[in-house]
């Protein structure tokens, strides 16, 4: 290691064995105050140190282009800032040790977009989901990056449900508004109508009864809401429910394309940046 002045408490540039070089404010033979501190590979930190550490406000970029600007303590990402990856994705929000916590709005590249809580990295508390290349979002609780709690999802169809999800399924008590009016309301079982239901129809005939795997199965009664209807009992209650199923998107996009359900190292917005980069260099 060599240094351009012995001055204590004073401006140096030092250049380490490593190939990484300091240049900025001293203070007990550690990096103490403002400074920028540049590695071997080209990456960078400028901002606050406390102790040889990065505490306070400043910007990393990474050699590959993803770059950080906000608040740091113990040589980690804390407190408000702002992540832009490498190919464009953006998080600008609460950081917590070094992971996103609190807070946030991630943006993606494609255009599709969260905003809401996070925890450890992970989607969890109340928060909106915008999937632009679907057409579809979804506002209400999250848990470990997955629907679950009550929520509003809105297809790209414009089907809408609101009510109980588990582990990214409708599963509870909830209403299904079909675009073209027809409406269920009643419980769901692993995303499927099962349990006692009302299905309502455009044109006002209503089934109430019992649904199994998502059809009409068990007691149950038909009212037909215009004065022709036929003199028989016996009313097409399955075909017609089928119909209207067959034009609705079931699936629920739980997590955006690139993005690990459990897992924040196969998030696109963290991919390439290595988590050790944020920590103490060794020289």
């Amino acid at each position: 290691m060599s240094t351009s002045t012995n001055d204590k408490n004073a401006q140096r540039a030092i250049d380490y064995m490593s190939g990484a070089r300091y240049k900025g404010e001293y203070k007990n033979g550690k990096r103490h105050g403002f400074g920028k501190l540049t590695l071997s590979n080209g990456s960078f930190y400028e901002g606050r140190f406390v102790e040889n550490e990065k505490h306070g406000f400043g910007i990393y970029k990474w050699s590959n282009g993803a770059i950080y600007e906000g608040e740091f303590a113990h040589d980690q990402p804390h407190g408000k800032g702002k992540l832009t990856s490498r190919s464009g994705d953006i998080y600008d929000g609460v950081w917590a040790n070094g992971k996103r916590h609190g807070q946030g709005t991630t943006t993606w590249k494609d255009g599709n977009a969260y905003e809401g809580l996070y925890d450890q990295n992970e989607k969890h508390g109340f928060g909106k989901h915008t999937w632009k290349d679907k057409g579809s979002t979804y506002a209400g609780t999250w848990e470990h990056n997955t629907p679950h709690g009550r929520g509003r999802y809105q297809y790209g169809n414009d089907d809408v449900y609101e009510g109980a999800f588990k582990q990214g399924k409708r599963h509870g008590q909830g209403k299904l508004t079909y675009a073209n009016g027809d409406i269920y309301e009643g419980e769901y079982a692993e995303d499927l109508k099962h349990g006692t239901g009302r299905f309502s129809w455009a044109n006002g005939d209503s089934y109430y009864g019992q649904f199994s795997n998502g059809l009409p199965e068990g007691t149950g009664e038909y009212i037909w809401a215009s004065k022709d209807a036929p003199e028989t009992s016996t009313s097409p209650v399955e075909e017609r429910i089928s119909k209207s199923e067959k034009k609705h998107t079931r699936k629920i996009s739980s997590r955006h394309s690139g993005e690990s359900r459990h897992s924040s190292q196969s998030d696109s917005l963290l991919k390439n940046i290595p988590s050790s980069s944020f920590y103490s260099e060794t020289f």
